[in-house]
């Protein structure tokens, strides 16, 4: 069986070293695995010997991570979504001596949206972003009923506020509280929430459709498949959580399938058609925003539709936790987002066995330069990535 590397975030392999679950099923990637003729061998970047071009990592035998040391996997599938420097400067490093997909790609979502708005194509799909000031505050209170405020770099809806003009006040809603204030209680609400450390955006409510009298978004899971292609591995409608209107699962949101709430929405025939509008459009912007990221390979965007069904972008999320499409009871999906990535694996194996020997002159140029980098990291240690 051949190896391939799965990147874990360390706190994710101190869990499955005491034989604890987390949102990642690892025992998924293990049995697919062997299907397909692939061994993972998990790992943190910190377990990596650049100078042996070894690791020291963990393989799962009867439901625990066991330690495993051997070469550094010629294929390696990164499933850490890091800010702290020397991890992703890590991850990189790995990147020239293996191919690393879903390596360290770009997660600012203004910048995302700035990178989408340059194809004209995409543009239908995208709401208006803007980068905060209050200036621009302003104008969006003038322009919409419904906006959000959020950090340019978030995770799981921390840092997301909604407005809502109700009267001549304004509804304030987070994750925690609600409440109604004048326009300038809320400019002043907003600078002194926000502070000077992070950096925030302004995006337009979709006017979102709503299924059981509360609005609803949809995770699509965009994966490489073992063609090397773009191609959804599953859909599911996250239902808003009534009291602070987010549909993150975290925040109090729930999964429901999408093709139950599409069909009770427009019925059989017209919920296929919207299903199809909402796969080519993921697939386009996935397609997209690759150009920008070349190692992207394994995203989930949320999307929303309008009355009509018209597909919009709410953003994207570069490492989908997943868990929506079990939550949801769509566990064929939750199996085959593990699977997608795996097959995807196997096709750059044999890509890589294709290759021609060119690519070892390559190859030792990039290890000089990681053994001279190697240095600046002996002193490194994490307590979590």
């Amino acid at each position: 069986m051949k190896q391939i590397g799965i990147l874990l975030d360390y706190k994710l392999i101190q869990l499955a070293r005491q034989g604890k679950r987390s949102y990642e099923r690892l025992n998924y990637y293990e049995k697919i695995g062997k299907e397909l003729g692939l061994k993972p061998v998990f790992f943190h970047p910190l377990h990596v010997n650049f100078r042996k071009k070894q690791v020291n990592g963990y393989l799962l035998k009867g439901g625990r991570l066991v330690p495993h040391e051997t070469e550094i996997p010629p294929v390696i599938h990164n499933r850490i979504l890091t800010s702290i420097p020397e991890v992703n400067q890590l991850i990189r490093m790995l990147g020239r001596l293996s191919k690393v997909y879903n390596g360290v790609v770009e997660r600012d979502k203004l910048r995302i949206h700035q990178i989408l708005w340059k194809n004209p194509e995409l543009r239908p799909y995208l709401p208006e972003t803007k980068p905060y000031s209050r200036e621009e505050l302003r104008a969006f209170l003038r322009k919409y009923q419904v906006f959000y405020i959020k950090r340019v770099i978030g995770f799981v809806g921390h840092g997301v506020i909604r407005v809502e003009r109700s009267g001549s006040r304004y509804v304030w809603t987070s994750a925690r509280q609600q409440k109604k204030v004048s326009k300038q209680v809320l400019i002043q609400h907003a600078a002194k929430w926000m502070g000077n450390k992070q950096r925030f955006l302004l995006q337009q409510a979709i006017p979102l459709l709503t299924y059981q009298g509360q609005t609803f978004d949809i995770r699509v899971s965009v994966q490489k498949n073992g063609d090397g292609r773009w191609n959804v591995s599953g859909m599911v409608a996250k239902i808003a959580n009534p009291k602070n209107k987010l549909s993150n699962l975290a925040r109090g949101g729930r999964a429901v399938p999408l093709g139950q709430v599409l069909a009770d929405i427009f019925g059989p025939v017209r919920a296929d058609q919207v299903k199809e509008a909402i796969r080519r459009a993921s697939v386009a912007i996935t397609t997209r925003f690759e150009q920008e990221s070349p190692t992207l390979a394994d995203v989930g965007l949320d999307m929303g539709i309008d009355r009509d069904g018209n597909p919009y972008l709410i953003e994207i999320n570069v490492r989908d936790q997943r868990y929506s499409f079990l939550l949801a009871g769509e566990r064929r999906m939750f199996q085959n987002t593990y699977r997608q990535p795996l097959e995807y694996a196997k096709y750059l194996l044999a890509k890589q066995e294709s290759n021609d020997s060119g690519a070892d002159k390559q190859k030792s140029t990039s290890e000089a330069d990681t053994k001279r980098e190697t240095a600046s990291f002996g002193a490194f240690s994490l307590n979590g990535g």
